[in-house]
């Protein structure tokens, strides 16, 4: 399914193998109107995650840690697929945290092949298809063939991550949770830390818990 709305978490529907990005308010108006929207076909980009997480360490912080390394544009003009046996050892919400951000990182869609994960998610449920058997028939045949379709690939040892956390005003400004702020390199940098309140050389472990907030995520409809 092509799944387009005006909101750029439309992307965690990538998880499902859907693609699925934001667009603007013009385009919604011309997707309500006439059910077509003129897109620039994107590139393709494989990012294989693949080995055991350590301990504490979760979906988030493999995105998180993707866009602190390459930055908050590496995915510009791609598609993102998202592969390897870390990936297919996730939940579908595992699966949706990671799509989700990938826009973050400038992609305009990030995804993952549907799998029996997918499929025993999808199963039993209100819109689900009828006829599931014929519906994984037709999922199954758009999987990516080989890694030789992707016009590039990242390369990330899930074995290697740490939990992440944001000292900035950015995704790509984070760093594992036992490491130390850096250092300001720009104008950019000294804005976020000014804005935040943090400094370089702290770690996480100094900023004092006084308040925290539970935040509860609005489901936004899509046009589909």
């Amino acid at each position: 399914m092509v799944i387009v709305c005006g909101d750029s978490h439309t992307a965690t529907h990538g998880a499902f193998g859907s693609i699925a990005f934001g667009i603007g308010t013009s385009e919604v108006e011309h997707v309500l109107a006439t059910q077509t929207i003129w897109q620039t076909k994107p590139k393709n980009m494989g990012i294989h995650v693949h080995g055991e997480l350590p301990q504490g360490v979760y979906a988030k912080d493999i995105i998180m840690g993707i866009i602190a390394r390459e930055g908050v544009a590496f995915g510009t003009g791609y598609a993102a697929e998202f592969y390897g046996d870390t990936i297919e050892r996730m939940s579908m919400e595992e699966r949706m945290t990671i799509c989700n951000m990938a826009i973050e990182g400038g992609a305009k869609v990030g995804n993952v092949r549907p799998d029996q994960t997918t499929f025993d998610y999808v199963a039993g449920r209100k819109y689900a298809p009828k006829h599931m058997d014929k519906a994984i028939e037709y999922w199954k045949q758009f999987y990516t063939d080989d890694e030789s379709a992707y016009d590039r690939i990242i390369d990330v040892d899930a074995t290697q991550l740490a939990p992440f956390v944001s000292w900035g005003t950015n995704p790509g400004m984070a760093v594992p949770v036992d490491q130390a702020f850096p250092e300001i390199k720009n104008g950019d940098d000294q804005k976020a830390y000014d804005y935040i309140g943090l400094q370089p050389g702290q770690t996480a472990r100094d900023i004092p818990i006084e308040f925290a907030f539970m935040a509860h995520a609005l489901t936004v409809g899509c046009l589909t």
